[in-house]
């Protein structure tokens, strides 16, 4: 293939007639990088709290780790290496530019580095999905509610695998697929329809687990508020599912577009959405735990025994089966004992105002 230069600057497509292309400040899509940056930053900070009251709670309130969350660590791994691939290109210029105003050097490592973010954020994502499939799979014993969940798990785990593949050997010899020096326009296969293979793929996935679970969950007989705690972990799938289909309209409205590489920023801003909703997504299966354990921590904390506040009230400190006793100095003793200045306890006196027993009573909360 004949590569094409502007201005002594070789390029991988040739700018429009009449578009004045300039390399030293080339026009960016700005909307779309600094959303990607946010994305990230609030993406990450939210997906790293819920993973990690995730793995606290199988670690010290569980005290077992089950296979969801040995699942969902390498998915967190592997999908936030991926977004700092996403976020180098951002960073370097090479994404969300037009790729007549990139050299072609730039456009080969900004190929590079979008492909080894596909590779790692496709098995990342499997696995978080994966995650989902296992604990929806516990919510029924019913054969065919399972069946669907396994042909579910079977069919993701299939199609991203034949993803996977397509998109590293998507060239003859291999390298072309990212050095696009040894492309030559029929050494490759069209990698668009893998693009949108992967976004279709994790929609359906979504929507099939969503609705299946649902079906099984609306008709049981169980309190409102449990019901609706369910509901509203479910319905975490649509996050997930509105980001997948966003970046299926993306991917299909822009298929024959040569500026790949302003493309693919929205596309890319899309996918780091999807990756840190799909971590916080398979992050929720231990929330209820975690939450009853921090509440019954906070109100242990803020409730007093009634017998300690009493006994903080009168100013005596002690055990809380000890008596509460009024201490007078001098005068006639309150337990009619004797008087005078003969008496072995003159000028002081003492009383239980509360027998023990009622003070135990006091303490066990019985009145």
């Amino acid at each position: 293939m004949q590569i094409p230069s502007v201005n002594g600057v070789q390029v991988l497509v040739e700018a429009p007639v009449g578009y004045h292309v300039n390399f030293a400040n080339p026009q960016k899509d700005t909307a779309t990088i600094i959303a990607s940056y946010w994305a990230f930053g609030i993406g990450f900070l939210v997906s790293v709290l819920f993973l990690g009251q995730s793995l606290y709670t199988a670690s010290f309130i569980r005290r077992a780790w089950r296979i969801e969350n040995y699942m969902i660590l390498p998915a967190w791994i592997l999908t936030t290496a991926a977004q700092a691939l996403i976020l180098n290109c951002l960073y370097q210029g090479v994404l969300g530019v037009h790729v007549w105003e990139m050299s072609l050097d730039d456009v080969t490592w900004e190929t590079t580095l979008i492909l080894a973010a596909n590779l790692l954020v496709i098995p990342g994502t499997a696995l978080a999905k994966l995650v989902l499939c296992v604990v929806y799979y516990r919510l029924s014993p019913m054969p065919w509610y399972r069946y669907v969940i396994y042909g579910t798990a079977v069919l993701m785990v299939v199609a991203f695998t034949s993803v996977w593949f397509s998109l590293l050997l998507a060239c003859k010899p291999v390298e072309a697929a990212w050095n696009l020096r040894l492309f030559t326009g029929s050494n490759c296969i069209d990698r668009y329809p893998v693009h949108i293979l992967q976004a279709s793929i994790g929609g359906v996935t979504d929507l099939v687990l969503m609705v299946i679970t649902f079906i099984t969950i609306l008709p049981l007989q169980m309190p409102r508020e449990k019901k609706a705690a369910v509901i509203a972990f479910l319905s975490t799938g649509l996050l997930t599912l509105g980001a997948a289909v966003a970046r299926l309209v993306i991917l299909v409205t822009r298929l024959k577009d040569p500026d790949t590489t302003f493309v693919l920023a929205q596309v890319t801003l899309c996918l780091i959405v999807e990756a840190n909703l799909v971590i916080i997504c398979g992050s929720l299966t231990n929330f209820h735990i975690f939450i009853k354990y921090v509440s019954k921590h906070v109100l242990r904390v803020f409730a007093k025994p009634q017998s300690q506040t009493d006994r903080e009230i009168n100013g005596v400190q002690g055990s809380s089966s000890e008596a509460v006793v009024l201490y007078t100095i001098g005068g006639t003793p309150m337990d009619g004992g004797e008087s005078g200045p003969g008496a072995s306890d003159y000028n002081n006196s003492k009383v239980e105002l509360i027998p023990q027993d009622w003070a135990k009573l006091s303490h066990q909360g019985c009145w």
